[in-house]
Protein backbone atom coordinates (compact mmCIF):
# COMPACT_ATOMS: atom_id res chain seq x y z
CA UNK A 1 0.00 0.00 0.00
CA UNK A 2 1.25 3.28 -0.98
CA UNK A 3 0.15 7.01 0.51
CA UNK A 4 -0.12 8.60 -2.91
CA UNK A 5 -1.57 12.53 -1.58
CA UNK A 6 1.71 11.97 0.65
CA UNK A 7 3.82 11.17 -2.41
CA UNK A 8 2.32 14.60 -4.29
CA UNK A 9 3.17 16.52 -1.16
CA UNK A 10 6.84 14.83 -1.41
CA UNK A 11 6.86 16.50 -4.77
CA UNK A 12 5.45 19.99 -3.92
CA UNK A 13 8.02 19.93 -0.93
CA UNK A 14 10.89 19.02 -3.27
CA UNK A 15 10.46 21.83 -5.79
CA UNK A 16 9.88 24.78 -2.93
CA UNK A 17 13.54 23.94 -1.58
CA UNK A 18 14.86 23.50 -4.93
CA UNK A 19 13.61 26.86 -5.32
CA UNK A 20 15.04 27.92 -2.25
CA UNK A 21 18.09 27.28 -3.01
CA UNK A 22 18.26 29.77 -5.81
CA UNK A 23 19.95 32.83 -5.55
CA UNK A 24 18.57 35.42 -8.27
CA UNK A 25 17.37 38.25 -7.25
CA UNK A 26 13.47 38.09 -7.99
CA UNK A 27 10.57 38.18 -6.68
CA UNK A 28 10.77 34.80 -5.48
CA UNK A 29 13.99 34.73 -3.87
CA UNK A 30 12.71 37.46 -1.11
CA UNK A 31 9.00 36.16 -0.96
CA UNK A 32 9.19 34.90 3.13
CA UNK A 33 7.53 31.54 2.24
CA UNK A 34 10.24 30.95 -0.13
CA UNK A 35 13.02 31.79 2.33
CA UNK A 36 11.98 29.53 4.94
CA UNK A 37 11.41 26.80 2.51
CA UNK A 38 14.21 24.61 4.36
CA UNK A 39 12.11 23.62 6.58
CA UNK A 40 10.59 21.27 4.27
CA UNK A 41 13.62 18.77 4.75
CA UNK A 42 11.78 18.16 8.26
CA UNK A 43 9.09 17.33 6.29
CA UNK A 44 10.83 15.00 4.10
CA UNK A 45 12.16 13.70 7.51
CA UNK A 46 8.89 12.93 8.98
CA UNK A 47 7.03 11.14 6.34
CA UNK A 48 10.32 8.89 5.65
CA UNK A 49 9.55 7.96 9.12
CA UNK A 50 6.11 7.78 8.30
CA UNK A 51 6.29 5.65 5.55
CA UNK A 52 9.26 3.66 6.34
CA UNK A 53 7.58 2.18 9.27
CA UNK A 54 4.39 1.51 7.41
CA UNK A 55 6.53 -0.76 4.97
CA UNK A 56 8.97 -2.60 7.61
CA UNK A 57 7.22 -2.17 11.31
CA UNK A 58 7.36 -5.99 11.93
CA UNK A 59 9.34 -7.34 9.35
CA UNK A 60 12.99 -6.70 10.69
CA UNK A 61 12.76 -9.38 13.31
CA UNK A 62 16.16 -10.92 12.46
CA UNK A 63 19.36 -9.87 11.41
CA UNK A 64 19.21 -10.62 7.93
CA UNK A 65 15.83 -8.80 7.61
CA UNK A 66 17.40 -5.84 9.06
CA UNK A 67 20.59 -6.33 6.64
CA UNK A 68 18.09 -6.84 3.44
CA UNK A 69 16.55 -3.54 4.73
CA UNK A 70 19.23 -1.50 4.89
CA UNK A 71 20.84 -2.57 1.75
CA UNK A 72 17.72 -1.64 -0.24
CA UNK A 73 17.50 1.86 1.56
CA UNK A 74 21.47 1.83 0.64
CA UNK A 75 20.84 1.01 -3.13
CA UNK A 76 17.64 3.79 -3.10
CA UNK A 77 20.05 6.31 -1.68
CA UNK A 78 23.44 6.03 -3.16
CA UNK A 79 23.40 5.86 -7.01
CA UNK A 80 22.05 8.74 -7.70
CA UNK A 81 23.74 10.24 -4.70
CA UNK A 82 27.34 8.83 -6.17
CA UNK A 83 26.41 10.70 -9.71
CA UNK A 84 25.32 14.07 -8.39
CA UNK A 85 28.73 14.30 -6.18
CA UNK A 86 30.66 12.81 -9.62
CA UNK A 87 29.15 15.56 -12.06
CA UNK A 88 30.07 18.40 -9.55
CA UNK A 89 34.26 17.75 -9.96
CA UNK A 90 34.24 18.23 -13.79
CA UNK A 91 32.77 21.81 -13.31
CA UNK A 92 35.26 22.06 -10.58
CA UNK A 93 37.77 20.95 -13.43
CA UNK A 94 36.50 23.98 -15.58
CA UNK A 95 36.56 26.51 -13.20
CA UNK A 96 40.63 25.30 -12.39
CA UNK A 97 41.09 26.21 -16.15
CA UNK A 98 39.49 28.65 -16.59
CA UNK A 99 40.92 31.50 -13.63
CA UNK A 100 44.68 30.16 -14.86
CA UNK A 101 45.47 28.65 -11.23
CA UNK A 102 44.45 31.41 -9.27
CA UNK A 103 42.76 30.14 -5.68
CA UNK A 104 39.12 29.21 -6.18
CA UNK A 105 38.98 25.63 -7.74
CA UNK A 106 38.70 22.75 -5.08
CA UNK A 107 38.24 24.88 -2.40
CA UNK A 108 36.37 25.76 0.74
CA UNK A 109 32.73 23.22 0.26
CA UNK A 110 34.69 21.35 -2.63
CA UNK A 111 37.94 20.35 -1.46
CA UNK A 112 38.84 16.94 -2.18
CA UNK A 113 39.25 16.13 1.32
CA UNK A 114 35.68 15.74 1.61
CA UNK A 115 35.16 13.52 -1.46
CA UNK A 116 35.79 10.48 0.33
CA UNK A 117 33.18 11.55 3.49
CA UNK A 118 30.24 12.49 1.10
CA UNK A 119 31.04 8.99 -0.83
CA UNK A 120 30.72 7.08 2.34
CA UNK A 121 27.56 9.24 3.35
CA UNK A 122 28.97 10.12 6.59
CA UNK A 123 29.06 14.13 6.43
CA UNK A 124 26.29 14.83 8.22
CA UNK A 125 28.13 13.34 11.22
CA UNK A 126 30.34 16.44 12.21
CA UNK A 127 33.03 15.23 10.63
CA UNK A 128 32.98 18.32 7.99
CA UNK A 129 33.22 21.69 9.08
CA UNK A 130 31.01 22.96 6.33
CA UNK A 131 28.04 21.52 3.60
CA UNK A 132 30.69 20.17 1.10
CA UNK A 133 30.00 19.75 -2.54
CA UNK A 134 26.43 18.64 -3.06
CA UNK A 135 25.18 20.53 -0.16
CA UNK A 136 21.50 19.36 0.43
CA UNK A 137 23.08 15.51 -0.09
CA UNK A 138 23.96 16.57 4.08
CA UNK A 139 19.87 15.11 4.84
CA UNK A 140 20.36 11.60 2.58
CA UNK A 141 23.59 10.84 5.06
CA UNK A 142 21.30 11.89 8.06
CA UNK A 143 18.44 9.52 6.87
CA UNK A 144 20.86 6.80 6.24
CA UNK A 145 21.77 6.27 9.58
CA UNK A 146 18.19 7.30 11.09
CA UNK A 147 17.58 3.93 8.93
CA UNK A 148 20.18 2.21 10.20
CA UNK A 149 18.60 3.53 13.57
CA UNK A 150 15.44 2.04 13.07
CA UNK A 151 16.18 -1.32 12.10
CA UNK A 152 18.16 -1.49 15.46
CA UNK A 153 15.89 -0.62 17.67
CA UNK A 154 13.06 -2.59 15.89
CA UNK A 155 15.84 -5.72 16.19
CA UNK A 156 16.30 -4.28 20.35
CA UNK A 157 12.99 -3.59 20.85
CA UNK A 158 11.21 -6.15 19.62
CA UNK A 159 7.59 -5.81 21.10
CA UNK A 160 5.56 -3.04 19.56
CA UNK A 161 4.91 -0.80 22.85
CA UNK A 162 8.65 -1.25 23.13
CA UNK A 163 9.53 -0.08 19.31
CA UNK A 164 7.43 3.45 20.05
CA UNK A 165 8.68 4.08 23.56
CA UNK A 166 12.05 3.79 21.94
CA UNK A 167 10.54 6.32 18.92
CA UNK A 168 9.42 8.65 21.52
CA UNK A 169 12.78 8.54 23.55
CA UNK A 170 14.58 9.05 20.17
CA UNK A 171 12.65 11.85 18.75
CA UNK A 172 12.87 13.70 21.70
CA UNK A 173 16.73 13.25 22.31
CA UNK A 174 17.12 14.51 19.02
CA UNK A 175 14.84 17.56 19.48
CA UNK A 176 17.30 18.51 22.80
CA UNK A 177 20.49 18.20 20.83
CA UNK A 178 19.00 20.33 18.11
CA UNK A 179 17.61 22.70 20.60
CA UNK A 180 20.64 22.41 22.76
CA UNK A 181 23.36 23.01 20.47
CA UNK A 182 22.65 24.27 17.16
CA UNK A 183 23.41 27.94 16.62
CA UNK A 184 21.11 27.89 13.12
CA UNK A 185 17.82 26.97 15.31
CA UNK A 186 16.65 23.83 14.04
CA UNK A 187 18.50 24.81 10.65
CA UNK A 188 21.43 22.41 11.75
CA UNK A 189 22.97 20.13 8.42
CA UNK A 190 26.71 19.47 8.57
CA UNK A 191 27.15 19.37 12.22
CA UNK A 192 24.00 18.39 14.02
CA UNK A 193 22.18 16.60 11.02
CA UNK A 194 21.87 13.36 12.52
CA UNK A 195 19.86 14.68 15.46
CA UNK A 196 17.58 16.54 13.29
CA UNK A 197 16.69 13.85 11.25
CA UNK A 198 16.24 11.56 14.61
CA UNK A 199 14.13 14.42 15.91
CA UNK A 200 11.73 14.14 12.47
CA UNK A 201 11.72 10.30 11.61
CA UNK A 202 10.51 9.14 14.48
CA UNK A 203 8.35 11.40 15.16
CA UNK A 204 6.77 10.54 11.50
CA UNK A 205 6.93 6.80 13.62
CA UNK A 206 4.73 7.87 16.39
CA UNK A 207 2.45 9.63 13.98
CA UNK A 208 2.27 6.49 11.95
CA UNK A 209 1.10 4.76 15.01
CA UNK A 210 -1.33 7.61 16.08
CA UNK A 211 -2.72 6.81 12.48
CA UNK A 212 -2.91 3.00 12.79
CA UNK A 213 -4.62 3.84 16.01
CA UNK A 214 -7.03 6.47 14.36
CA UNK A 215 -8.31 3.85 11.78
CA UNK A 216 -8.13 1.04 14.67
CA UNK A 217 -10.93 2.93 16.42
CA UNK A 218 -13.12 3.05 12.96
CA UNK A 219 -12.03 6.30 11.66
CA UNK A 220 -11.80 5.75 7.67
CA UNK A 221 -12.33 9.18 7.06
CA UNK A 222 -11.82 12.48 8.56
CA UNK A 223 -14.96 14.50 9.28
CA UNK A 224 -15.20 18.09 7.10
CA UNK A 225 -11.57 16.27 5.39
CA UNK A 226 -11.86 19.43 3.26
CA UNK A 227 -11.95 22.04 5.63
CA UNK A 228 -9.33 20.26 7.93
CA UNK A 229 -6.83 20.08 4.61
CA UNK A 230 -7.64 24.03 3.98
CA UNK A 231 -6.84 24.37 7.52
CA UNK A 232 -3.49 22.62 7.57
CA UNK A 233 -2.20 24.10 4.00
CA UNK A 234 -2.61 27.88 5.43
CA UNK A 235 -1.19 26.91 9.02
CA UNK A 236 1.88 25.49 6.67
CA UNK A 237 2.58 28.41 4.49
CA UNK A 238 2.20 30.61 7.72
CA UNK A 239 4.14 28.91 9.69
CA UNK A 240 7.29 28.43 6.61
CA UNK A 241 7.35 31.91 6.21
CA UNK A 242 6.91 33.03 9.82
CA UNK A 243 9.43 30.45 11.28
CA UNK A 244 12.61 30.86 9.34
CA UNK A 245 15.50 31.72 11.74
CA UNK A 246 14.10 32.00 14.79
CA UNK A 247 12.85 29.27 17.39
CA UNK A 248 9.57 28.81 16.32
CA UNK A 249 11.25 26.15 13.46
CA UNK A 250 11.99 24.06 16.31
CA UNK A 251 8.45 23.14 15.91
CA UNK A 252 8.54 22.24 12.40
CA UNK A 253 8.33 18.36 13.03
CA UNK A 254 5.27 18.76 14.95
CA UNK A 255 3.14 20.91 12.22
CA UNK A 256 4.56 18.66 9.69
CA UNK A 257 3.29 15.55 11.61
CA UNK A 258 0.24 16.63 12.02
CA UNK A 259 -0.36 17.11 8.36
CA UNK A 260 1.25 13.87 7.47
CA UNK A 261 -1.58 12.46 9.38
CA UNK A 262 -4.44 14.64 7.98
CA UNK A 263 -3.24 13.59 4.44
CA UNK A 264 -2.90 10.28 5.17
CA UNK A 265 -6.57 9.47 5.49
CA UNK A 266 -6.80 11.06 1.66
CA UNK A 267 -10.54 12.35 1.89
CA UNK A 268 -10.59 16.16 0.91
CA UNK A 269 -10.15 18.49 -1.78
CA UNK A 270 -6.60 19.14 -1.85
CA UNK A 271 -5.69 15.21 -1.58
CA UNK A 272 -7.73 14.72 -4.63
CA UNK A 273 -5.89 17.38 -5.92
CA UNK A 274 -2.39 15.88 -4.86
CA UNK A 275 -3.88 12.29 -6.06
CA UNK A 276 -3.70 13.49 -9.98
CA UNK A 277 -1.13 12.26 -12.04
CA UNK A 278 0.99 15.64 -12.53
CA UNK A 279 1.93 15.63 -8.52
CA UNK A 280 1.82 11.99 -8.71
CA UNK A 281 4.18 12.29 -11.86
CA UNK A 282 6.46 14.67 -9.46
CA UNK A 283 6.16 13.10 -6.07
CA UNK A 284 7.77 9.63 -7.93
CA UNK A 285 10.74 11.67 -8.85
CA UNK A 286 10.99 14.04 -6.05
CA UNK A 287 14.63 12.64 -4.65
CA UNK A 288 16.04 13.10 -8.46
CA UNK A 289 14.47 16.93 -8.07
CA UNK A 290 16.51 17.15 -4.37
CA UNK A 291 19.50 15.79 -5.41
CA UNK A 292 20.34 17.24 -8.78
CA UNK A 293 18.99 21.05 -8.49
CA UNK A 294 22.24 22.16 -6.80
CA UNK A 295 24.11 20.49 -9.75
CA UNK A 296 21.50 22.98 -12.24
CA UNK A 297 22.37 26.03 -10.08
CA UNK A 298 26.17 25.40 -10.22
CA UNK A 299 25.40 25.23 -14.26
CA UNK A 300 23.64 28.85 -14.11
CA UNK A 301 26.00 30.18 -11.96
CA UNK A 302 29.60 29.56 -13.87
CA UNK A 303 27.37 30.31 -16.99
CA UNK A 304 26.45 33.92 -15.51
CA UNK A 305 30.24 34.03 -14.33
CA UNK A 306 31.56 33.22 -18.52
CA UNK A 307 28.89 35.61 -19.52
CA UNK A 308 29.80 37.94 -17.20
CA UNK A 309 33.57 37.79 -18.09
CA UNK A 310 32.74 37.93 -22.24
CA UNK A 311 30.09 40.98 -22.18
CA UNK A 312 32.21 43.00 -19.80
CA UNK A 313 29.33 43.12 -17.94
CA UNK A 314 27.86 42.58 -14.15
CA UNK A 315 25.60 39.04 -13.69
CA UNK A 316 25.88 39.12 -10.17
CA UNK A 317 25.01 41.76 -6.97
CA UNK A 318 26.31 41.35 -3.55
CA UNK A 319 23.02 41.88 -1.27
CA UNK A 320 22.19 41.57 2.50
CA UNK A 321 20.09 38.37 3.05
CA UNK A 322 19.19 37.40 6.85
CA UNK A 323 22.15 39.17 8.54
CA UNK A 324 24.69 37.74 5.51
CA UNK A 325 25.70 39.19 2.33
CA UNK A 326 25.10 36.72 -0.51
CA UNK A 327 25.73 36.51 -4.18
CA UNK A 328 22.66 36.58 -6.37
CA UNK A 329 22.11 36.35 -10.58
CA UNK A 330 21.33 39.70 -11.37
CA UNK A 331 21.48 40.89 -14.53
CA UNK A 332 17.93 42.71 -15.75
CA UNK A 333 14.45 43.48 -14.32
CA UNK A 334 12.88 41.44 -11.63
CA UNK A 335 10.55 39.61 -13.98
CA UNK A 336 13.20 38.96 -15.73
CA UNK A 337 14.85 36.99 -12.87
CA UNK A 338 11.51 35.34 -12.49
CA UNK A 339 11.43 34.26 -15.65
CA UNK A 340 15.21 33.07 -14.82
CA UNK A 341 14.03 31.39 -11.67
CA UNK A 342 11.21 29.79 -13.40
CA UNK A 343 13.47 28.31 -16.12
CA UNK A 344 15.76 27.32 -13.35
CA UNK A 345 12.74 25.27 -11.92
CA UNK A 346 11.87 23.51 -15.74
CA UNK A 347 15.22 22.37 -16.15
CA UNK A 348 15.51 20.99 -12.69
CA UNK A 349 12.30 18.84 -13.05
CA UNK A 350 13.76 18.24 -16.99
CA UNK A 351 17.00 16.66 -15.57
CA UNK A 352 15.60 14.81 -12.60
CA UNK A 353 13.21 13.16 -15.22
CA UNK A 354 16.47 11.78 -17.11
CA UNK A 355 18.05 10.81 -13.47
CA UNK A 356 15.32 8.92 -12.50
CA UNK A 357 14.77 7.13 -15.78
CA UNK A 358 18.29 6.27 -15.92
CA UNK A 359 20.32 6.08 -12.26
CA UNK A 360 17.01 5.80 -9.80
CA UNK A 361 15.38 2.91 -11.16
CA UNK A 362 18.32 1.16 -12.44
CA UNK A 363 20.06 1.59 -9.35
CA UNK A 364 17.72 0.34 -7.40
CA UNK A 365 16.77 -2.31 -9.48
CA UNK A 366 20.20 -3.56 -9.39
CA UNK A 367 20.34 -3.68 -6.09
CA UNK A 368 17.09 -5.63 -5.07
CA UNK A 369 17.97 -7.85 -7.97
CA UNK A 370 21.15 -8.99 -5.95
CA UNK A 371 19.00 -9.05 -3.10
CA UNK A 372 16.43 -11.56 -4.70
CA UNK A 373 19.41 -13.56 -6.44
CA UNK A 374 20.52 -14.50 -2.74
CA UNK A 375 17.36 -15.91 -1.68
CA UNK A 376 15.73 -19.27 -2.18
CA UNK A 377 12.87 -19.31 -4.30
CA UNK A 378 9.79 -19.62 -2.66
CA UNK A 379 5.95 -20.36 -3.65
CA UNK A 380 4.78 -17.56 -2.54
CA UNK A 381 3.61 -14.84 -4.59
CA UNK A 382 5.55 -11.21 -5.07
CA UNK A 383 4.86 -8.27 -2.85
CA UNK A 384 4.83 -4.68 -3.89
CA UNK A 385 8.00 -3.28 -2.24
CA UNK A 386 7.12 -0.20 -0.41
CA UNK A 387 10.33 2.82 -1.41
Amino acid sequence: MRFPVLDGWRGLCALFVALFHFSALGNFYFNPFIRGSYLFVDFFFVLSGFVITHAYLGRLNSAPEAGSFLVRRLGRVWPLHAVTLVAFIPLEIVKALAIHGEAGAFTGRFAPSSILSNLFLVHSLGVEGELTWNMPSWSISAELFAYVTFALVCLLARRPWLVTASAVALSAAGAFVVMGWSDQYIDSSFDLGYFRCLYGFFAGHIVYRLFLTARSAGLARLPMAGLIEAACLAAVIVFVAMARGNALSFASPLLFGLVVWVFAFEGGSFSRLLAKRPFQWLGARSYSIYMVHALVIALYQKTAAVMQKLLGQPMFVETAVDGGESRLIFFGATWVMDGLALAYLAMVVGVSALTYRFVEMPGQTSVNAVLLGRRKPTAQPATVEVT
